[in-house]
């Protein structure tokens, strides 16, 4: 019998014994396959309905966007973070999901309007960012311009350019209302050295506003052909230029400013018997019934024989409105108590000031000036001194009119005493 127990403990210690190199490398061989096993059986029963999340960017789209209107400071995506099958997901890519702004029945302005989301069937939205946008809505326009020659340098000694024949004489600038209308004037910018009398050179056309040169707007043609004559200086004289403004704005409006740039000329004196010149005037420009600023560029000549334009062959002028606004002065208004506080009776001094009121001049009624549409006092609650000098007070003023000033602005006022 011990010898039956003692070949059984033998042979359990001979099969687990690994100290045989061969035996180690069956059993690794072993664990390897079992674990290959695992994985093969879990990818051949899985099916692929396991939940997982996702983030992608998605581009932003704007639909609904009125003809001849065009959205600026637009975000470019969205991320968003979904949910749902493995296998869903792992197939989805950023066209799967639609990301929209509607700007439909808007009229020009800025928004912030919400981000609309679509996803397939069976995704789930978990988030996405922005949820909002800023979004500006502008109208498209189209604005005539005569370029004008503007040399980078000086022509050679003792000679001149003269009047530079542009082909053609009127570009079209397009693009947003606001750009377009910020632009000043149209430029081709040449060295003298690369121009030639009675040569004809193409130019780029650049769009200049008070800020400097304009970016981003469309311009046809882009580049024009310029054609200048040379002539000899007898004399050159820096000539300012004048325009008159005639005609009356509508809905209630005023002139604010006229503004000429440049406000001079260069005149070039070619003749002996060339007569003195002052100033050059323009032709008169019409604003009767505008409502809203004028931006024109009115072209130039030279005004006499014997002279010739030494540039530039065009000024903007732009006429600014305001609306128009009349002021009348209530002289001797009684200034009133308000207010309560531990005296009873008060004096002031001087019992009476002026008031100045402003309002449009196209006023459905006159000003009344024997009846004043406001009231003046002084507020006295809480005061506890029975001398002060305390601020007039205006209340009740009357609908569309602003008080500019009350002279005095201040009163005394004292105690009375019975």
């Amino acid at each position: 019998m011990s010898d039956q127990t003692n070949g059984q403990k033998k042979l359990k210690s001979t099969f687990f014994d690994l100290s045989d190199e061969a035996k180690r490398r069956k059993w690794v061989l072993r664990v390897l396959s079992l674990v290959f096993a695992v994985i093969i059986w879990l990818f051949v029963t899985w099916d692929g309905t396991t939940m997982s999340t996702s983030e992608i960017s998605v581009p932003l789209r704007y639909v609904d966007t009125p003809d001849g209107y065009s959205i600026s400071n637009a975000a470019g995506e969205v991320k968003v973070s979904v949910e749902g099958r493995i296998d869903l997901l792992a197939l989805m890519g950023s066209n799967s999901i639609r990301a929209t702004v509607s700007v439909q029945d808007m009229m020009p302005g800025k928004y912030r309007l919400p981000v609309h989301l679509s996803v397939p069937d069976g995704v789930r939205i978990v988030s996405y960012s922005p949820q909002v946008v800023e979004t500006e809505l502008n109208r498209l326009i189209e604005r005539t311009l005569r370029p004008s020659l503007v040399l980078t340098d000086s022509p050679p000694s003792g000679t001149s350019f003269g009047n530079a024949d542009i082909q053609p004489g009127e570009v079209v600038v397009k693009g947003p209302e606001a750009d377009v209308l910020a632009v000043r004037r149209a430029e081709i910018r040449l060295s003298a050295s690369d121009l030639k009398a009675g040569a004809s050179k193409e130019a780029e056309v650049i769009l200049v506003s008070d800020a400097g040169e304009v970016k981003g707007l469309t311009v046809e043609p882009a580049a024009v052909s310029v054609i200048v004559s040379l002539s000899e200086v007898k004399n050159e004289v820096m000539v300012p230029v004048r325009v008159n403004v005639v005609g009356i704005p509508g809905g209630g409006m005023d002139i604010a400013s006229v503004t000429i740039s440049p406000d001079t000329v260069a005149l070039r004196l070619t003749g002996t018997d060339s007569p003195p010149i002052t100033e050059l005037i323009l032709d008169d420009i019409n604003v009767a019934g505008h409502t809203e600023d004028v931006n024109i560029d009115v072209p130039i000549e030279a005004p006499a024989p014997g002279t010739v334009l030494g540039g530039p062959s065009s000024v903007n002028v732009r006429v600014r409105f305001r609306s128009a606004l009349e002021t009348r002065t209530f002289l001797g208004i009684p200034v009133k108590v308000g207010g309560e506080s531990q005296y009873k009776k008060w004096s002031i001094s001087p019992p009476s000031v002026s008031v100045t009121l402003e309002r449009l001049v196209d006023a459905s009624e006159p000003f009344d000036l024997g009846n004043p549409p406001f009231e003046l006092y002084v507020d006295v609650t809480n005061v506890v001194s029975p001398r002060m000098v305390l601020p007039v007070l205006v209340r009740n003023v009357a609908v569309g009119m602003k008080v500019l000033r009350t002279e005095p602005s201040q009163v005394s006022i004292e105690a009375a005493t019975q």
